[in-house]
């Protein structure tokens, strides 16, 4: 009101309350994560080589071993299953420490081809696919 008695002022412009409520906001939004207990996720889980005693099955699809890593018992017998189209061939590795290099090499495998090979001794055993040789695996024998 300008002072004229009945008469708006055009300027003139409620002052809003917004910086109040948005601070309101974020002390009630900060104390209801304090009363949450909020915890942070751990992350991504690793995964584990897989350990299996007897027999067990590493899967070749897309153009990878699955499980990549497999931790078995000595005696243990892993066949490989060719679930891709294209053809492939395990043949064991020659690297690291313990492992033993040209103790396994499969035939060339076409699809739903299988070989299979039992680990009498322990040890590392790293293999890869002579026809594609980034696909890469091991065979730990405990």
């Amino acid at each position: 009101m300008n002072g004229n008695v009945g008469v708006p002022d055009m300027n003139y412009q409620p002052k809003k309350p917004y910086g109040a409520i948005l601070l309101l906001i974020l002390v009630i939004s900060i104390g209801f994560v304090g009363c949450t207990g909020y915890q942070q996720s751990p992350g991504p889980a690793t995964t584990p080589p897989t350990q299996v005693p007897g027999t067990t099955t590493v899967t070749i699809q897309n153009f990878a071993f699955s499980p990549p890593e497999l931790t078995v018992s000595q005696g243990a017998t892993v066949t490989w299953v060719n679930k891709d189209a294209a053809d492939h061939q395990i043949v064991s590795d020659a690297s690291g420490a313990d492992a033993v290099g040209n103790l396994f090499k499969s035939p060339i495998l076409p699809k739903d081809g299988s070989f299979t090979f039992t680990f009498t001794t322990p040890g590392t055993y790293p293999y890869h696919c002579s026809i594609h040789p980034s696909m890469k695996g091991s065979i730990t024998v405990q």
